[in-house]
């Protein structure tokens, strides 16, 4: 004997219907140690030059490039780099790849701005025709990490979107955020 199901149906989706919408967090595409700045860079060359100009003049650390790849054929650039600050004994090595901001590079800077209550930060983003993705190459070291966005945002005159999309910062919040953890011992 074959009935039908649907009495059962439509109480079942009745019920459903009145439900209130549960909403989801966005699933993150990047890996937990990835770090976004955003670029007002028209090129997706990183300026090598400017960037240890930046840190001799401007930051206690030294920046050494370990490696880079020539450019790929749509002009993405890939650099390793070291940095290195004496004078509070920390260091990082990281990766730094260049790429063109999506919508979605902006939809998570509007959202970041929000849950940070970062004003203006998202405007300052959408100018920002680059990404630089920061990656940290083996132990990570938040120190060496912030610091290495402090100099990169001072490069890229944009904001930094942290991997955990909590907030944006610009060059003054990533050396706050340094100076913190080295007065709290991180």
């Amino acid at each position: 004997m074959i009935r039908s199901h649907a009495a059962e149906s439509a109480r079942f989706v009745e019920r459903k219907q009145h439900r209130p919408r549960r909403i989801e967090a966005r699933a993150r595409p990047w890996c937990l140690r990835l770090v976004r700045i955003f670029a007002q860079r028209e090129r997706l060359a990183l300026d090598l030059p400017e960037l240890l100009r930046a840190t001799r003049t401007y930051f206690d650390a030294t920046l050494d490039v370990q490696a880079q790849r020539p450019a790929a054929g749509d002009g993405r650039d890939y650099v390793e780099v070291q940095l290195s600050c004496p004078k509070f004994g920390y260091e990082g090595r990281f990766s730094i790849h260049t790429r063109w901001t999506s919508e979605h590079d902006r939809a998570d800077a509007r959202d970041a701005e929000q849950r940070g209550r970062a004003a203006g930060m998202a405007t300052l983003a959408e100018r920002c025709p680059t990404i630089w993705d920061v990656e940290a190459l083996g132990q990570d070291s938040e120190l060496a990490r912030l610091n290495l966005c402090g100099i990169l945002a001072a490069v890229a005159l944009g904001p930094v979107l942290p991997d955990d999309g909590s907030t944006l910062y610009g060059v003054r919040g990533a050396m706050e955020r340094v100076e913190k953890l080295l007065k709290t011992g991180g």
